[in-house]
């Protein structure tokens, strides 16, 4: 079994941009491959709602060995509802050969996050290279319920770094889009991971996927309709 110096994991609620930051810290070379580990139909663990699943640390350590990076660094991960649900919040730090480190994404903006999820729920279209499986529809409420899952998701993390006296490395999804290299950068000392001569930040290659029809909605949204 690879045994890595460093284990971290990207903390974050949906449509936060935690994949842009993902992929672009696994761009890097320097900073394990940051996937969505603990979604089970992201890894083919499961087709159906799995009741009764709980990642073993068996499972980990596969990941590890697979992904750790040669200067000894692994990434990961998570939506809160992830860990609580597939893991348990008391068991995750003992699946680590190390302690955790932790970044933590958010969008300051959560009504157009909100729209997103709306959206992506609808199209089953979650990332900017698949096709839309069905056209979305405006609803008020789903954009309500979708604000609440996200907010519920986010209180779950500070809770969790409050009470495990965890000080996260914070990452502002509006700042971070303007300026990725800076924030990779920061996120890479943070970690305390040595950066080689000439280093350079890799640079998006994702799309955004926000576009006229979002912004159309949450026109609707400000303007009260249903």
């Amino acid at each position: 079994m690879t045994t890595p110096r460093l284990c971290y994991l990207i903390a974050s609620a949906p449509r936060s941009g935690s994949h842009l930051l993902s992929t672009l810290m696994g761009a890097t070379g320097l900073a394990g491959k940051p996937e969505e580990h603990f979604n089970p139909w992201h890894t083919g663990i499961a087709t159906d709602f799995p009741m009764d699943l709980i990642f073993q640390p068996a499972w980990v350590a596969d990941w590890i060995d697979r992904t750790t990076t040669p200067n000894g660094v692994f990434g990961t991960k998570a939506q809160f509802t992830q860990i609580s649900n597939f893991v348990g919040l008391h068991r995750l730090e003992s699946l680590f050969p190390t302690p955790l480190r932790y970044i933590y994404i958010q969008r300051r903006d959560d009504l157009r996050q909100a729209i997103s999820l709306a959206r992506a729920s609808q199209t089953d279209r979650w990332m900017w290279d698949q096709a839309e499986q069905n056209t979305p529809l405006y609803h008020r409420e789903s954009i309500n319920q979708c604000l609440r899952e996200i907010k519920i998701q986010e209180k779950g993390w500070v809770t969790y770094f409050y009470e495990m006296n965890i000080q996260p490395f914070r990452v502002i999804y509006e700042e971070f889009v303007q300026d990725t290299a800076s924030v990779i950068t920061a996120a890479l000392a943070y970690l305390g991971i040595e950066i080689t001569a000439g280093f350079q930040p890799p640079a998006p290659v994702i799309e955004k996927m926000a576009d006229d029809l979002s912004e159309q909605w949450r026109q609707q949204y400000l303007d009260g309709k249903f």
